[in-house]
């Protein structure tokens, strides 16, 4: 089985410096996996062993607020303008031209920016959970994405994109509460998905109700048991070492450039934002957030801007990647084979780099 080694680079577009995992063999195909709030480079493990092992070079990198890679205390830094060029510049520094780029979360805001303003560098893009043309586009248009039969306007106005908006109002708030107990926090943000979780409303539309998540920075923090949720011992450990190193501020400030990361991406993407590279959606059908499953509006703009477009559905919450690893691994690797068959690993490899 392929080992997984930690590397350094540092960005000339920003000079900011980043830390990024590696398996598989460094002639490979080269894949980029780009992780979400509030996670490391090391929650695609799975992926990471899983995918080196069939002869891809996987590469994670830290995104900038977790692990080794650089945090700031100015949110505008972590806008998606200003983070796109470090990440060409992580694709010349591996000495590639072009990728395939697999997002999650937060990631995904990245990697569309990627695709959407960089198509040259996207052999094709996998997104997981978050689809294509909505976290970019800032929360105005994940508002127009709520479903008002289970979010009542009168009752839910921010639907379970609330949170969201607490953030705006009260980072500080979002950053002392996490702060104050990581470990426990960790392993509920990273809790396993229901199909009664994926049913009803979100513990993230109640955010701006409790003044904080899981009912508020003063309701007690239970001790969930590391068996119910998608970590094992190595991550929750690394992930601790993170946000302690870090603090939360980092994580809090991905979703503060709501504004400037939607004139990004409406005044300065390619083809009007139609995506001609193949495209890969894993919907995670018990996901409270991302409810793409049984909210047909979440998909629509994604299923009319990408011209070849591949989707399935895994039985996971949020965490599709981690909760169903092998269903994640082996539907990338499939869909590689059909929609990306120049990328797949063989002998020939050395004479296509």
């Amino acid at each position: 089985m392929s080992s997984i080694t930690s590397h350094k680079f540092t960005s000339p577009a920003s000079a900011k410096s980043y830390t990024y995992l590696t398996a598989g063999p460094a002639n490979g195909p080269l894949v980029v996996f780009l992780h979400g709030w509030p996670g490391i480079a090391l929650t695609w493990k799975p992926q990471l062993l899983s995918l080196s092992s069939l002869g891809f070079y996987c590469v994670a990198p830290d995104m900038p607020g977790y692990g080794g890679t650089w945090t700031s205390d100015d949110p505008s830094d972590f806008a998606l303008e200003k983070l796109v060029p470090d990440f060409l510049e992580l694709l010349k520094h591996l000495g590639r031209k072009d990728a395939v780029w697999v997002g999650h979360d937060w990631g995904c805001g990245p990697l569309y920016a990627i695709a959407s303003h960089h198509p040259e560098v996207c052999r094709a893009i996998v997104g997981i959970s978050v689809p294509y043309r909505t976290l970019e586009l800032g929360l105005p248009a994940l508002l127009e994405l709520v479903d008002r039969d289970l979010y009542p306007e009168s009752e839910f106005p921010y639907g379970q994109w609330d949170y969201q908006v607490f953030y705006e109002q009260h980072p500080q708030a979002v950053d002392r509460q996490f702060e104050s107990n990581l470990p426990a926090y960790l392993k509920l943000v990273f809790s396993r998905g229901s199909p009664q979780t994926g049913k009803g409303p979100a513990r993230t539309s109640q955010v701006t109700k409790h003044k904080g998540w899981f009912g508020g920075p003063g309701a007690t923090v239970p001790d969930l048991p590391l068996e119910r949720t998608v970590l094992d011992h190595e991550i929750y450990g690394e992930l601790i070492a993170s946000a302690t190193k870090n603090g939360w501020k980092g994580a809090t400030a991905w979703y503060l450039n709501h504004a400037a990361n939607r004139k990004y991406t409406l005044e300065k993407s390619v083809n009007n934002g139609v995506l001609k590279m193949p495209v890969l959606f894993v919907h995670t059908e018990y996901d409270a957030v991302c409810q793409t499953v049984d909210n047909p509006k979440c998909p629509k703009e994604m299923r009319e801007t990408c011209e070849d477009l591949t989707e399935f559905v895994i039985k996971a919450g949020h965490w599709g990647n981690l909760e169903c690893p092998e269903e994640v691994n082996s539907g990338i690797a499939s869909w590689v084979m059909k929609k990306v068959r120049d990328w797949w690993p063989g002998p020939e490899l050395k004479s296509r780099l």
